[in-house]
């Protein structure tokens, strides 16, 4: 199982691989690679020719493994077995974790993502100053300076395997998913949905393909008045705001474990 392996080193790697092994070879992707955000400081990081890298890679394999729809349709033409695995989340990694509510004098709005989300970001800079005096932002990862002094708490980035108790430790009364209306994030997963739903955090995210469907959360129009008008709506009355997480978190567990998927996976990886 190969993931995201696109470097010519790595290629090459892969072909030397298939010349000795005979075992069945499968690549997975979870992100647009050759639609990376203008904003974005990954976008460096790969290649102008990675179009024809992921190609000559995907051709290495038996299968292609993505995670949404919109993947699988932006790559369909360069693997003739691609398959949709949905991302879930690992119970015995994110099911321990019970985070407290309302902690503090002031309702606790949290957002969290890594230094790849200015973008999204931006979508809700203007939301941040607007709300500063009525609630205590609480920012995991990426805290662009124009708000530094706007948000109440700055937590810094942690290891991947420190993640869900560190997001868990945030005790945030409601969690913000805002994202760019660009291609790349049209293919993203919903993991962060995942993430924040299954520690009760109620959720208001931008109403974009990967958080739409059934998950219980409040979609908005990316314009300051709709951020700004459901999170005061959320957070009048703090006891049905509770339950929405609640409802968030029971929709997770039901839905979207990993332990209860294993057989998707499977088949994925063995070639059936």
């Amino acid at each position: 199982v190969m993931q995201r392996q696109v470097y010519p080193e790595q290629v090459e790697a892969m072909r030397r691989y298939k010349q000795y092994s005979r075992a069945y070879r499968v690549f997975e992707l979870d992100d647009l690679i050759t639609g990376l955000p203008v904003k974005s400081v990954h976008r460096g990081s790969f290649r102008a020719n990675v179009g024809e890298q992921l190609s000559v890679a995907l051709s290495l394999c038996d299968r292609f493994v993505v995670s949404t729809e919109p993947l699988a349709e932006a790559y369909r033409h360069l693997h003739s077995d691609i398959r949709v695995v949905p991302n879930y989340l690992e119970g015995t990694r994110w099911g321990g974790f019970t985070p407290l509510r309302r902690v503090s004098e002031r309702p606790r709005v949290g957002w969290a993502g890594g230094i790849g989300h200015g973008g999204d970001l931006e979508v809700i800079l203007d939301v941040v100053k607007a709300l500063a005096g009525e609630v205590d932002w609480i920012f995991f990862g990426l805290c662009p300076d124009s708000i530094r002094s706007y948000v109440k708490e700055v937590h810094r980035g942690v290891r991947v395997n420190e993640y869900p108790a560190k997001l868990a430790s945030l005790n945030l009364d409601l969690a913000l998913a805002p994202l760019e209306l660009i291609p790349f994030n049209e293919a993203k997963s919903h993991l962060k949905l995942l993430e924040y739903g299954i520690l009760g955090y109620p959720v208001i995210c931008t109403d974009i393909y990967p958080y739409q469907g059934g998950y219980p959360v409040t979609r908005v129009h990316n314009r300051q008045q709709q951020w700004v008008g459901a999170i005061r709506e959320h957070l009048q009355d703090m006891d049905a705001c509770a339950r929405r997480g609640d409802e968030l978190r029971q929709y997770v567990r039901r839905h979207w474990m990993l332990e209860d998927h294993l057989d998707d996976w499977l088949n994925a990886w063995s070639g059936r």
